[in-house]
């Protein structure tokens, strides 16, 4: 058990100074810094603050990292005005940070299997966990999604226990822990109520007691007011004025314009929490422009996140998914498979519905019980075909993994691998991750100027891209993937280039192009 925790927490690890810092990781550090430095949260209300202040720990204690600007890039800000070392450090610290939900995650698959089918099982839940390339790729960023994952998880795990062993202790656990759920993703408030009404009909008679259900809900709400640094207050301060969201809000009969009817003008705890519920339900209603084999639409796809699982997990994965869940039903087993099955069920319906189509991230709570529900093929391995084929698919789950390193976060199956753009985009495959090697990259070959259309926060010039604007000229060209398929952009410019073979592909979101001059300019 621990060399698989060893090995897990090494290949991240190994990650972090290959990327550059992703779309989202300097908004979340920024958010974070702003907590630690004044004692307020203000920058962004749409995402709960508890993993950005624990991404923007390390350094903000350590390194001494601070904001200076509204951006860590801007011309003012700490990563623009220091040297590219301390931007290399300070982002890897801030990624480090993310090891505690990790190990968390971890932790909770290991418990949750070996109580389900004994230790053997346990051990192979860690190990399919481990080499979930989505769970490695998100671990080893400064952002949200594995906050999110393993708290929910956590949460599940104790509402599984209180319903198997009614009583206090199982019913505050889940209450503390779905608390850290809803500071880490405000996804959670989504996924666990249906999550903990099934478990409680699903448990043996007697059910449990609500009254500790009671006092797991009041904890949360604690743990939550907490979180906010215990404020009290009115959304809109001043009588007669309305609460007006970053994103648009609709007619007065849109959810963000009932929600914030019914709560702005009111004194209430954490007031910051509501706008954050006001902000995330307009923008669900406003939708996202998002991107799926081959067409855009802004509100999204009811098969989205069925379509992003079959391709970002790994085949062998599914399978055994597959297996063990038609296994449980055949037998008719309920305690193996129908609490974690239950969970899958949910958190993948539950997102179906979501206008916010931007990357398989969005449902990262599955990879853990997909996991659990795994491991269940192990719990008395012999030397028979069946349990020989469930075994060359850990294997083959396994190799998957390794095979995918560093690139996690641009993972697809061979159902779509070669092809990964026809599929899907966005934090799927392209999040800015790859500046850092382009620069490596024209570097070594001596490329002294490169257009360069690129999609993401951080800054070419102080990474080493010698870059200018894309023209379309003749010589080098860099662009994103992102860009070429027109997401968060317009594709025309790119046209050209949509023909033309890439004379490199930087790791796995960027195109390098040679435009030779007409035939006439040559000498």
């Amino acid at each position: 058990l621990a060399l698989l925790f060893v090995v897990f927490l090494g290949r991240i690890a190994l990650t972090w100074r290959v990327f550059n810092d992703t779309a989202d990781e300097q908004s979340h550090l920024t958010a974070g810094l702003e907590v630690l430095e004044t004692g307020h949260y203000t920058f962004e209300a749409q995402h709960p603050p508890l993993a950005r202040v624990v991404v923007a720990a390390l350094p903000y204690f350590r390194a001494g990292l601070r904001r200076h600007a509204y951006w860590l890039w801007d011309p003012d800000g700490s990563w623009s005005r220091r040297e590219v070392a301390y931007y290399w450090y300070t982002l890897t610290l801030a990624r480090a940070g993310n090891l505690v939900f990790a190990v968390a995650l971890l932790g909770f698959v290991w418990r949750w299997s070996s109580l389900l089918y004994g230790p053997t099982a346990g051990l192979v839940g860690v190990l399919v966990a481990s080499c979930c390339p989505n769970l490695l790729a998100h671990s080893g960023l400064a952002t949200l999604d594995i906050a999110g994952a393993a708290t929910v998880f956590a949460t599940a795990f104790f509402l599984w226990r209180w319903s198997e062993q009614p009583g206090w202790r199982y019913a505050l656990a889940a209450g503390a822990a779905a608390g850290l759920a809803v500071l880490s993703k405000f996804s959670a408030l989504a996924f666990l109520p249906p999550v903990a009404v099934l478990y409680y009909l699903a448990a043996p008679r007697p059910r449990p007691r609500l009254l500790p259900a009671v006092a797991g809900l009041l904890l949360a709400a604690l743990v939550v007011w907490a979180g906010y640094g215990c404020t009290v207050g009115a959304i809109v301060p001043q009588p007669g004025h309305r609460y007006l969201s970053r994103f648009p809000m609709g007619g007065e009969s849109s959810a963000s314009q009932r929600l914030a009817k019914l709560v702005e003008a009111r004194t209430l705890p954490a007031p910051r929490f509501w706008q954050g519920l006001i902000d995330l339900t307009a923008h669900n209603q406003q939708g996202h422009p998002a991107y799926l084999l081959g067409r855009h639409a802004q509100h999204g796809w009811w098969y989205y996140f069925p379509v992003a699982l079959a391709v970002k997990t790994t085949l062998p994965l599914l399978v055994l998914v597959l297996v063990a869940v038609g296994r449980g039903v055949r037998r008719r087993d309920t305690p193996s498979w129908i609490y974690p099955g239950a969970a899958v069920t949910i958190i993948l319906a539950v997102s179906m519905v979501s206008h916010i189509n931007i990357g398989i991230r969005h449902v990262l709570a599955l990879f853990p019980f997909f996991a659990v529900l795994a491991s269940g093929l192990f719990t008395r391995f012999q030397a028979n075909r069946a349990h020989l084929a469930v075994a060359a698919l850990l294997a083959w789950h396994v190799g998957e993994s390794v095979a995918a390193h560093p690139d996690y976060l641009a993972y697809f199956n061979p159902i779509a691998r070669g092809r990964e753009e026809r599929f899907l985009a966005d934090s799927n495959l392209d999040w800015g991750q790859d500046l850092a090697r382009l620069a490596r990259y024209v570097r070594e070959h001596r490329i002294d100027r490169v257009q360069l259309s690129f999609w993401g926060p951080a800054n070419p010039r102080k990474l080493g891209v010698p870059a200018m604007p894309y023209t379309g000229q003749p010589g080098w060209v860099a662009v994103s993937v992102n860009h070429l398929l027109g997401v968060d952009a317009d594709a025309a410019p790119f046209a050209a280039l949509r023909g033309l073979s890439p004379h490199a592909r930087i790791g796995k979101s960027l195109r390098l192009y040679y435009l030779p001059p007409p035939e006439g300019d040559r000498p």
